[in-house]
């Protein structure tokens, strides 16, 4: 037990020397009572799933969708691979709040339940399930984090409840609980490539109008891969060769990524200069600077001689960016599609085509992503468990909006969109 409270002074040391939100009094104090009360929670002895709900759940107080804390995995591998056991023959989706049955592996192929809502699991209720999900992933009740949910649901289920051989799903419109026993690691597996969906989504994707006065860009995600850049110079060649005069591009469910792919994409959008933050704060500390010193030179620079606990804002103007316009740019009307599970990087697009008017946005949510966000994470290691966690140091305010808790709002809703066929 000695060793896991190591554990969660250690993490709770980096969070409050490293990251902006603790340089406010008063969330300092409610997050550091809130750590006492986990701490008397614990018990004398609990698993590393146990403690890894505790630390996730205590991190997931700063609503920071670049904090957290990582799966332990090898403790999976332990139960599933090396002990035998098993997990649920389906997968899961989250929607308006809800959950959903997306695919169903199992060999009985009598119950089609694929796309049937799920109101309870073991006679766990969906909605207390969801709860304790989105607290595990760090995003308590904000859907900007259901992705991740869906992601680790079976994971994160077994970490939450503990072992079982036999899921009891309650389903909408069924009268009775639909039994369904667990299968081994090598099972879910084969009755995936079996009976799952053998059509991978594509990262990026470009569609058109009959007429091609339309085009539909689709970018799954702002990593900025070497596929990604091909992807943008091939589309947009091709958008200019058929002369479309509307331009939807769809970012919803997109996680962010990088903010230079962004720039790539802004690339053939605009010749005029911008910035895609209003302003970038940097929490100064001892251990950034020495980060900063071996990584980043030109922003220890910056920080080097200011004191510790100092929110060090650098404001747009220290980072103007030049567009490397290309000949095959985009000049037509400009519709950047939405949702709520638009984060990160793909929030800050949004936010920078509506701040510069240079297109439309549509959705029926805001982003996921707040105009205020923090991020340029941290890595590090829990000395005992060996638990890796994230802490973000620096604080971003995009542009899209002057609520800072909010994301950036759609201009038109997907129902008056004149467009709407196409999506």
């Amino acid at each position: 037990m000695a060793e896991l409270i190591e554990d969660l002074y250690f993490m709770q040391e980096k969070v409050e020397t490293m990251h902006p939100m603790l340089l406010d009094e008063a969330f300092a104090l409610q997050w550091s009572l809130y750590g006492n009360i986990v701490e008397k929670q614990m018990p004398d002895s609990m698993s590393i799933n146990q403690f890894y709900v505790h630390m996730a759940k205590l991190l997931g107080e700063l609503e920071d969708t670049h904090t957290g804390i990582s799966f332990p995995y090898s403790e999976r591998k332990k139960y599933m691979i090396d002990g035998g056991g098993v997990g649920m023959p389906f997968s899961i989706t989250v929607k308006d709040h809800r959950l959903y049955v997306n695919e169903y592996f199992a060999e009985d192929r009598s119950h089609d339940i694929a796309g049937k809502q799920i109101l309870a699991i073991n006679n766990i209720d969906s909605d207390q399930i969801l709860q304790d999900m989105r607290n595990v992933v760090g995003i308590k009740n904000r859907e900007c984090g259901d992705r991740s949910v869906e992601m680790l649901f079976a994971m994160s289920f077994w970490a939450l409840y503990g072992e079982t051989n036999v899921y009891r799903l309650k389903l909408m419109g069924e009268d009775t609980p639909l039994v369904i026993n667990g299968v081994s690691n090598a099972k879910y597996f084969e009755l995936k490539k079996k009976y799952g969906s053998r059509q991978n989504p594509e990262k990026y994707r470009l569609a058109f109008s009959d007429d091609q006065q339309l085009a539909k860009m689709s970018i799954a995600s702002f990593y900025g891969d070497e596929q990604y850049n091909q992807f943008l110079k091939d589309a947009f060649q091709e958008i200019k060769s058929k002369g479309s005069k509307q331009l939807i591009i769809d970012v919803r469910n997109n996680p962010g990524g990088r903010s230079r792919a962004v720039d790539s994409l802004l690339n053939y959008l605009t010749d005029k200069s911008y910035s895609q933050y209003k302003s970038i704060g940097i929490r100064v500390s001892e251990e950034l600077k020495a980060n900063y010193k071996q990584k980043r030179p030109e922003l220890y620079a910056r920080i080097d001689k200011l004191p510790n606990d100092t929110l060090f804002y650098m404001d747009s103007t220290a980072y103007t960016y030049k567009p490397n316009y290309k000949e095959s740019a985009f000049t037509g009307e400009v519709y950047v599609l939405i949702n709520e599970r638009s984060n990160s990087a793909a929030a800050t697009f949004a936010g920078v085509v509506k701040e510069n008017h240079l297109g439309t946005i549509v959705g029926n949510k805001a982003t996921g992503e707040n105009i205020r966000y923090y991020g340029d994470f941290l890595m590090y290691k829990l000395p005992n468990t060996k638990i890796t966690f994230y802490v973000s140091p620096k604080e971003f305010i995009q542009y899209g909006g002057t609520n800072l808790n909010q994301g950036v709002e759609p201009d038109v809703l997907i129902q008056d969109f004149a467009y709407k066929d196409i999506l």
